[in-house]
């Protein structure tokens, strides 16, 4: 679950007008991003803009040794008038119901997208650096204790 930056990213999150120019605030999301674990693997995500205001993702987790895919996600931005809102759908959890997130924050490339109904991750936050790095924090609760996960995409394409 991540995203990267693919320019120099947008100073200010347009006003959420459905059109052309709103939309256009989310157009670093577009590519192919790497996120690399050491320990346990390689985690890929490809993001492809359907329209002005509709972005398709999807990602997996390998092990290290590239053999098993540990973790497949489906995931959508919907940018509508109103609201900005990402869903999650992770192949066999959550009875392959979609996580939402609504869009709370976006300025000065920080997007911060919250779900106040899950566990974890409940907040998703992506800091664009650059042209091919993001810093993404997932923050929430695990078995009652507050868990905070930190890591860097890279843009792969």
């Amino acid at each position: 679950m991540l995203f990267s930056s693919c320019g120099g990213g947008e100073p200010n999150l347009p006003e959420n007008k459905g059109t052309d120019s709103a939309s256009a605030g989310f157009n670093w999301i577009q590519g192919k991003y790497v996120v690399v674990n050491d320990q346990s693997g390689f985690y890929y995500e490809e993001w492809i803009k359907v329209d002005n205001n509709n972005y398709t993702g999807t990602g997996y987790f390998l092990t290290r040794d590239c053999i098993d895919t540990l973790l497949n996600i489906k995931m959508r931005l919907m940018h509508e008038k109103e609201k900005t809102t990402l869903f999650y759908d992770v192949k066999d959890q959550k009875q392959n119901k979609e996580a939402e997130f609504t869009l709370t924050k976006g300025e000065n490339n920080l997007y911060v997208f919250e779900n106040p109904f899950r566990d974890f991750p409940s907040i998703m936050q992506y800091k664009i650096i650059g042209d091919s790095v993001i810093e993404v924090t997932q923050r929430g609760f695990y078995a009652n204790k507050e868990k905070v996960i930190d890591y860097r995409a890279t843009k792969i394409n």
